[in-house]
């Protein structure tokens, strides 16, 4: 793939891709949560909080964060009961659940309304106006994947970007959703093999976090020789939700004073003790962005040239 323009960039922005971006900091938050314990928490509400039949379904058709959607495709009739409970949901009783039941809701709303437009279009063959610049079988094959398509949830018509820019993002403030809704490609974070649930969601995301953090193919990784850190365009493209977050890790050391917000943020998180002396040793380290490949996360695909890493710094 040639490396975007800035009007390209622009381009995408415009149809939902990204969101603009403007600077932002980051801070420290509550320490590492315990793994889950118990059973799923029950609801007084018709609408099942553990997720149950939406579970199952990723449980059977994701492995290692890669969708088999051809094997949903062929036998969806659970996954369609999924989504219709997620319409049948009464806003009034949505009002009454917890923050942490709303917050699971739109993302496994998201993940599964995500998985609904690629088996309904699956194999991708449709070319979209944007999608000439991406791989053939890309998301962004889908005309409005993110702006215009609609789905029912909570007793109203939302799209995904609605989902994610105006709910998770507004209401929630927590940056750690961007590791966990997954756009189908192969540079999102790793789509997770179970649904989410209030009462373990704090513990998923911060799994997801560090998982993505520390996967170098997609999160971060250490460039030795130029001495910079290469992240994510997730952090490039949302960097204002990152700034002065509340959910970054901690860690034991001595305090250092990053320059760059992202660099504050990804540290706490870092497991590669070599990865995280360097960043202690040069707190003004420069930031370069990690290519975003936007092939499906499909489990059966073929695999092509990668292309160049784009190497912009922040």
């Amino acid at each position: 793939m040639a490396r975007w323009s800035l009007p390209l960039q622009m381009a995408i922005v415009l149809t939902g891709c990204v969101p603009l971006l403007v600077t932002g900091c980051a801070a420290t938050a509550p320490p590492v949560p315990g793994p889950p314990t118990g059973t799923p928490s029950l609801t007084t509400t018709a609408f099942d909080h553990s997720h149950a039949i939406f579970d199952e379904v990723l449980d059977q058709y994701v492995e290692n964060g890669l969708v088999d959607y051809n094997g949903l495709q062929a036998s969806p009739q659970s996954f369609y009961v999924y989504i219709d409970r997620l319409g049948a949901v009464d806003p009034a009783d949505m009002e009454t659940w917890s923050p942490e039941q709303k917050m699971a809701y739109w993302i496994n709303a998201y993940n599964a309304f995500t998985i609904q437009a690629i088996i309904e279009r699956y194999p991708i063959t449709e070319r979209s106006l944007v999608g000439i610049f991406f791989p053939r079988n890309s998301i962004l094959q889908i005309s409005g994947i993110w702006s215009r398509l609609t789905f029912t949830a909570g007793g109203r018509q939302v799209t995904l970007g609605h989902i994610e820019h105006e709910i998770l993002r507004k209401a929630f403030d927590d940056p750690r959703i961007h590791f966990a809704i997954v756009c189908a490609s192969t540079s999102c974070p790793a789509l997770r093999a179970e649904a989410y649930r209030a009462d373990v969601l704090e513990y998923q995301l911060h799994q997801q976090t560090v998982a993505f953090i520390n996967d170098s193919s997609r999160g971060t990784r250490w460039d030795g020789e130029r001495q910079r850190l290469m992240v994510s365009k997730i952090f490039k493209w949302f960097k204002s939700d990152f700034k002065a977050s509340n959910h970054a890790g901690s860690f034991v050391g001595r305090a250092v004073d990053f320059d760059n917000p992202i660099v504050a943020y990804v540290r706490p998180y870092l497991e590669k003790a070599a990865v995280a002396e360097a960043l202690d040793r040069k707190p003004d380290v420069r930031v370069a962005y990690l290519h975003y490949d936007w092939r499906l996360n499909e489990q059966i695909r073929t695999t092509g040239p990668q292309p160049e890493s784009q190497d912009t710094d922040d």
